[in-house]
């Protein structure tokens, strides 16, 4: 009898710590992510006079918050999306959604050139089957006020870091993370001489500048800007 007794005292308690985990994990808030062009972006404060921006769409898929220990990720969209940049210093929110609990320091996503049987849903995405006839960002404007359309063709994977990381602790909070993208950096070099999208030996140049764009911070006000 007392070896039952402590049996069951042994799956009770394993139950009640059960149902404390769920009950914590079952714990959310609604997040947000957002993107927009900071305050320095080409279209306000022109640095790089040679290149105005008319349109900025960019094809994303699998996006991703990433807690502090490495080995959790949620998954926030998976199914591809088409981002249109807001040029005007507005923010765009692209996406919300439940997330638990907890403390989360990286965005991940794809910037994903669409493939062979799949349809973006904008043609400027896919001209044909081959590889090099999609793209996953599309870039229209003028350069020394020649009209452009810059294709970029490489797919990656992003991770961008939420600087300061975003604290979650409190049920039915909503929160927002912004990811700004520093389109003034995508048609200069290092030591801020233009790059010319209409040149095909500065694609390499632009498509690492547009990869290296990205920074990300919690923007519950959707503000666009860093506190």
């Amino acid at each position: 009898m007392k070896y039952v007794k402590h049996i069951l005292i042994i799956a009770l308690s394993a139950l009640f710590l059960y149902s404390c985990e769920q009950a914590e994990e079952d714990l959310n808030s609604t997040a947000s992510l957002s993107f927009a062009v900071p305050a320095s972006g080409t279209l306000l404060k022109p640095s790089n006079s040679a290149v105005q921006l008319d349109s900025v769409k960019i094809l994303l898929k699998t996006i991703q918050f990433h807690s502090e220990d490495e080995g959790d990720s949620l998954d926030f969209k998976t199914e591809p999306q088409i981002l249109n940049l807001a040029l005007d210093g507005s923010v765009n929110t692209l996406h919300a959604a439940d997330i638990p609990l907890g403390t989360y320091n990286k965005v991940s996503f794809r910037i994903h050139k669409p493939e062979d049987d799949e349809d973006p849903g904008d043609p400027d995405f896919k001209e044909g089957t081959s590889g090099n006839e999609r793209f996953c960002v599309v870039i229209k404007g003028t350069y020394e006020g020649t009209a452009f359309t810059f294709k970029s063709r490489k797919s990656t994977k992003q991770r961008v870091e939420i600087d300061p990381p975003l604290v979650i602790d409190e049920e039915g909070l909503e929160v927002n993370v912004t990811l700004t993208v520093d389109v003034d950096s995508w048609f200069q070099d290092e030591d801020g001489n233009p790059l010319n999208p209409l040149d095909e030996d500065d694609e390499d140049e632009i498509d690492d500048a547009i990869r290296e764009s990205f920074r990300g911070f919690r923007d519950d006000g959707r503000l666009g800007t860093h506190p």
